[in-house]
């Protein structure tokens, strides 16, 4: 585990050779804010702290309320930013919205992380009430303090964690934000191979996520079908019969497509239809269980395993 600063024009004109000596590995510095805002010291910031060895990181304080805003500020950020070349980039996204912000955080990653690798800063109870699963696409940068582990709610894990926003260092007065790099981002960092996440953990994280949209299931999304998550399937075997329709539906529809029980097209999305019925039942006689297109524990072991 790396140990690592985040510092923003709030912090003034500051040693980074203080903050090498108390050894750190990694410095993260504000970039720019918004469409306009730009960090006057990022460049000297990140100059000075490449002169000395460390990874570098630029992040974007975002104010965007829509996809269209959160395209401006991403190309307004790229242009500010690039000049650097920090090894990575981050959007902060600590902005009070209304409703799922998922699709126009995604908006801003996909058009800065060709700066380089991406991440977003977001601390818990903001994933909970902003995000869904797919914003895992890109690893997590999670803010959460006075805690042994945090919590990362959609992801397993995380790239970086900020666990305190009042450290001290020596030769730097007032307080710091001070971090943790995990070792597989770090990894992804000196090798510029990105982490690939398990494709079969993130589908179990957006069945997660479905059964609690769908059926207040009330389960950690974490990608694992522990005790809780097969209780909450378990739950809903007498439910999802021919004409039901939710998004956890749709996640076994897809799940049938991957094995080639169904075709493309060849079935209504999200609803429990004919050949959704049939492609299950199909599945049930290859695997040998109950051939009744019942969805119990045993034909889930199918879908949460392969």
């Amino acid at each position: 585990m790396l140990k690592g600063v985040d510092i923003s024009n709030l912090n003034g004109s500051i040693s980074i050779d203080s903050i090498k000596n108390a050894g750190n590995s990694f410095l993260i510095a504000k970039a720019t804010e918004g469409s306009t805002f730009i960090d006057k010291y990022y460049n000297d910031n990140i100059a000075k702290a490449k002169a000395l060895g460390l990874i570098t990181g630029a992040y974007h304080f975002a104010r965007f309320q829509t996809k269209e805003k959160a395209i401006q500020e991403a190309n307004f950020f790229k242009s500010i930013a690039a000049g650097a070349s920090p090894d990575f980039v981050v959007l902060d996204f600590e902005q009070q919205c209304n409703g799922d912000m998922t699709e126009a955080c995604l908006a801003f990653l996909e058009i800065v992380a060709t700066i380089a690798p991406a991440l977003i800063y977001c601390n818990p109870s903001y994933i909970k009430a902003y995000l869904n699963s797919s914003i895992t696409k890109y690893p997590l940068w999670v803010a959460h303090y006075g805690v042994s582990s945090p919590s990362t709610v959609l992801w397993p894990d995380y790239a970086m964690w900020q666990y305190t926003e009042k450290g001290q260092i020596p030769g730097i007065s007032g307080y710091l934000d001070l971090n943790y790099m995990a070792e597989p981002f770090y990894n992804s960092i000196a090798t510029g191979e990105p982490v690939k996440p398990d494709p079969l953990i993130e589908q179990i994280k957006s069945l997660q996520y479905n059964l609690n949209i769908d059926y207040n299931a009330g389960l950690v999304v974490d990608g694992i079908a522990g005790p809780a998550t097969m209780a909450a399937l378990k739950g809903i075997q007498d439910i999802i019969v021919k004409g039901h329709k939710s998004h956890v539906v749709l996640w076994i529809q897809q799940k049938l497509e991957q094995y080639g029980y169904l075709k493309e097209n060849s079935y209504t999305s999200m609803l429990y239809d004919e050949p959704t019925f049939q492609a299950v039942t199909e599945l049930q006689k290859n695997w040998e269980r109950p051939t009744d297109g019942v969805l119990r524990p045993e034909t889930w072991s199918i879908f949460l395993n392969n």
